[in-house]
């Protein structure tokens, strides 16, 4: 016996065995269906919070990436709209007032709505893109 309640808190219950009498005639098209799902994504995927557990953007907010210089202990804010950018990666950005190329780890990341930014848009410097192998060991002459 099962029993079940939704959003209006009705309570319903289910009596009856589970096997093939017992269940409903398109049981069998239910349960290829989540068969096929569970085998092309992999039963980790659904049940790992880091998948599920992520936050993702909505198109009106902007990507404040935080980042930290050569082990620095103080973290700077920069834009991008890469959403693959992750914590732990390191990625190019304009830095100082010259505006030279810096790689840069990136130690955080947060969404923010227009009027809830941490510092004015047109004054927040925004990430050139992640690094690649050639930015970390570049091509010897």
């Amino acid at each position: 016996m099962t029993s079940m309640s939704n959003t209006t808190k009705n309570c319903s219950t289910i009596a009856g065995s589970y096997d093939k009498n017992g269940l409903p005639e398109d049981f069998a098209d239910f349960a290829k269906t989540v068969f096929d799902f569970i085998c092309f994504y992999g039963l980790g995927e659904i049940l790992d919070p880091s998948v599920y557990g992520k936050v993702k953007r909505r198109k009106s907010e902007y990507i404040f990436c935080s980042v930290t210089f050569d082990e620095g202990y103080k973290s700077y804010y920069y834009l991008t709209d890469d959403d693959s950018i992750e914590i732990g990666d390191f990625v190019l950005v304009p830095a100082g007032k010259d505006n030279h190329e810096a790689v840069v780890e990136v130690v955080n990341i947060e969404y923010f709505s227009e009027e809830n930014v941490p510092l004015p848009i047109e004054k927040t410097k925004r990430i050139i893109r992640k690094c690649t192998d050639e930015d970390f060991d570049p091509p010897v002459a």
